[in-house]
């Protein structure tokens, strides 16, 4: 039976490409993102809060730390990860959600931007040659300049220095630390970014693009905090 042509007009109605309910692909500035959910453990309200989410902060960090990144990529919801999220960049970049998580908290969408700025990143030797506190640093780094909404789940960059707290050790404690030093040292982050890619960062870095090790710039940044200072 032929289709009467009355309805063709229809479809060109509908905004993307839908291989089922749970599976939908959008294609936006140059990158293709396919989000996969086989559980529908999200509900639609939630999936275009991470979508909106991802193309909203990637476009920003892609093009102002790593324009060759992932034009590619996939979140899939996954019931049976136990962790909060998390970035697999070998072959296809993947990022993959506990639909848990966002449903106890569904004001920390922003996780999505980290998690994003981890496929940005692309470091070769997690924890290796690039070192776990300075890529979970760049990533919380990158939440806080980035995030469309942080505040909906009570998430910021520490303004104290704690007792136990370390430049290396790691996410919020070190992100904060980065700000800090990139407004010392304009640039700096981005660099460390790039010696990172490229996997030529060693410890001497830091001191080569700053004139200082790492303890120095923690000790002066320690004592600024201290002083209640955001600044040097």
């Amino acid at each position: 039976m032929t289709r009467p042509a009355r309805l063709l007009p229809l479809l060109c109605l509908l905004p993307l490409a839908t291989a089922a309910a749970t599976e939908t692909t959008i294609e936006r500035d140059g990158v293709t993102l396919v989000y996969r959910d086989a559980t529908d453990a999200l509900d639609a309200g939630m999936r275009e809060r991470i979508v909106e989410t991802f193309f909203s902060t990637y476009a920003r960090q892609r093009a102002d730390f790593n324009p060759a990144a992932a034009d590619a990529v996939d979140i899939v919801i996954d019931p049976d990860y136990d962790g909060v999220a998390f970035v697999d960049n070998k072959g296809q970049a993947t990022m993959t959600i506990n639909p848990a998580w966002l449903v106890e908290r569904p004001g920390d969408v922003d996780l999505v931007t980290h998690e994003a700025m981890h496929i940005v990143q692309a470091y070769p030797g997690y924890g290796d040659g690039a070192p776990v506190w300075l890529t979970e640093g760049i990533a919380d780094y990158a939440r806080d300049r980035y995030g469309l909404d942080n505040a909906a789940s009570g998430w910021a960059l520490p303004e104290a220095v704690a007792d136990d707290h370390r430049y290396d050790t790691g996410y919020r404690v070190s992100g904060a630390f980065l700000k800090w030093a990139d407004t010392a040292h304009p640039g700096l982050v981005r660099k460390l970014d790039a010696a990172l890619r490229a996997g030529a960062y060693t410890p001497e870095t830091w001191a080569a693009l700053t004139g200082e090790t790492v303890e120095a710039t923690w000790a002066r940044y320690a004592q600024a905090r201290a002083g209640g200072q955001k600044g040097q």
